[in-house]
């Protein structure tokens, strides 16, 4: 508490002492006679101690009992404390929320930051050489899609093949969902073959109602799906029931993004440079694992059953076409 909070503070334990219950109006001679009766050493000036019960009548701690009155007079009580509690309480809320809309503002823009491509940039303007970064840590879904969105689905073309496996689904599925997914599409569309291969522990994970919840923004997905293939474009999704593989999105052989953790969503991206072994290592296995995984197109009632899905349940509405 600083010295002007102090003589506040001050000003009021003296207006509560001399208030009587229920309150009498006090004037301004009885509480600084008060004041000179409680610190005699203390020079304290008429229109310094109206200054004050000013401000204290502003923060509503104190009230006047009659505003129009050329003599004024001081009251301060339960209520009137209560009052100012609200009045300091809605003015601290004020400014905290505009520093939080400043924070958030900052957080995006931070967030937004592409640290590999500034790292580069940086070397860049340095040396004079162009470096590419080899590996390093992403964390969070949206670092994640946008290193792959940057990396490998908008570079995408004719000829490469994007391999995908999701082993869980608490931490993608939200309200844009939908979004990222048709990134997958858009690569499809500029003529990369995709394959999106998906685990049918995902069945168990939607019992929970925020993934319920979050699926929902899926609704829509399948017609994107069946429109693609339609135009013959290079795009499956299929169902993969055997044991725990790599949870990994891949480009070719040249790079991989290898989630580590879900909560909250750990990877590691790296280049053919950095780990050649465990990029071949990681597409071989999602290659022997896509042949014994079932297309989504292919899916029957038995299946679904067999995989654990009510028949109700989100996922199988999504990934339903017409199972009559």
């Amino acid at each position: 508490m600083d010295k002007q909070e102090s003589r506040l503070m001050s000003i009021l334990e003296v207006i509560l002492r001399l208030q009587s219950d229920p309150p009498v109006p006090l004037s301004f001679s009885e509480i600084y006679d008060q004041l000179q009766k409680d610190d005699p050493a203390t020079k304290l000036t008429k229109a310094w101690v109206h200054r004050v019960l000013k401000t204290l009548t502003e923060t509503k701690l104190v009230r006047l009992d009659n505003p129009t009155s050329h003599r004024k007079k001081y009251i301060a009580d339960v209520n009137t404390i209560m009052a100012g509690f609200e009045e300091l309480k809605s003015k601290k809320i004020e400014e905290l929320e505009a520093i939080q809309k400043k924070v958030e503002t900052e957080l995006v823009e931070i967030s937004a930051l592409d640290c590999g491509y500034l790292s580069r940039e940086f070397v860049k303007d340095v040396t004079g050489r162009t470096e590419e970064v080899s590996s390093r840590i992403v964390r969070g879904v949206e670092e994640l899609h946008r290193i792959l969105r940057f990396n490998m689905l908008e570079k995408a073309r004719e000829g490469d093949i994007i391999r995908a496996t999701l082993l869980w689904l608490g931490p993608f599925v939200d309200e844009t969902s939908l979004v990222r997914v048709k990134r997958f599409f858009d690569a499809a569309e500029q003529g990369a073959e995709v394959r999106y291969m998906v685990s049918t522990d995902v069945f168990n994970a939607e019992k929970d109602s925020s993934v319920r919840q979050g699926l929902q923004g899926l609704m829509g997905m399948m017609q994107m799906f069946l429109d693609l293939r339609a135009r013959g474009k290079k795009f499956d999704g299929r169902l993969y029931s055997g044991p725990k593989t790599y949870n990994q999105v891949s480009f070719n052989n040249e790079s991989m993004a290898l989630i580590i953790a879900e909560n909250p969503v750990t990877a590691t991206w790296m280049t053919r440079e950095f780990n050649p072994d465990l990029i071949d290592n990681a597409v071989k296995t999602f290659d022997n694992d896509w042949k014994k995984a079932k297309s989504v197109l292919d899916l029957t009632p038995e299946d679904f059953k067999a995989f654990g899905a009510g028949p109700e349940g989100v996922i199988r509405k999504i990934l339903s076409t017409d199972e009559g």
